[in-house]
């Protein structure tokens, strides 16, 4: 459990005696997306562009790869990171009034109507990169250890789509892009915490 970014499963493996490769995937969820949501509004993002991004961070996929420093039951290390955010039901009169726009003007998709639409959907994929501490703590039975990390990371890119089903929004879908991108660089920055429950493959003697 990593929060709040993730809940996952991940393999670390040795490649020399204090160096070692850490490989994760998991999926964000409630109340690990929630949290995320406040740490950008604490931090100073604008409250329309939170409300905005709500519902497309009610689920995602999270991929992290990690290079280790070992030594003694403790390790530091620095990652990068992908979460992608997908979908969520964004309201239109907020893009709207936000944006300066009127969805109505956009054209019709080849074989959908001009029905006005309360939703679009907005998909957002970051791309972060941290740091971090953690140790280890091992158990009565040698082949298991809890290991603990706190680390933090930073946005160093990022894209968004806005779609809609009746209507073609690339032109307004680069903007929100343009925007998003600006807060994500200024105002992601994810601190966490992680806690595992390790099985160890091999053992020393």
């Amino acid at each position: 459990a990593e929060i709040p970014v993730e809940f996952g499963i991940g393999y670390e493996g040795k490649i020399s005696k204090h160096f070692s490769i850490n490989l994760q995937a998991g999926l964000m969820t409630n109340p690990n997306s929630t949290i995320i949501i406040d740490v950008l509004e604490v931090l100073g993002t604008d409250q329309q562009i939170t409300l905005m991004i709500n519902d497309a961070f009610k689920f995602g996929t999270v991929g992290k790869l990690g290079l280790h420093y070992n030594f003694n039951r403790n390790y530091v290390g620095a990652f990068c990171q992908v979460i992608a955010l997908h979908g969520g039901d964004t309201p239109t009169d907020l893009i709207e009034s936000y944006f300066g726009e009127d969805i109505s003007m956009y054209p019709v998709k080849r074989n959908r109507t001009s029905t006005n639409e309360v939703y679009l959907t907005l998909k957002s994929t970051l791309y972060q990169a941290g740091v971090l501490y953690g140790r280890r703590f091992p158990l009565k039975d040698k082949r298991f250890e809890i290991d603990t990390e706190f680390g933090v990371s930073a946005n160093i890119g990022s894209k968004s789509t806005l779609t809609s089903e009746n209507r073609s929004l690339e032109a307004l879908s680069v903007e929100v892009d343009d925007e998003l991108k600006y807060y994500y660089s200024h105002y992601a920055f994810v601190p966490s915490l992680t806690v595992a429950l390790a099985y160890k493959f091999s053992i020393k003697k």
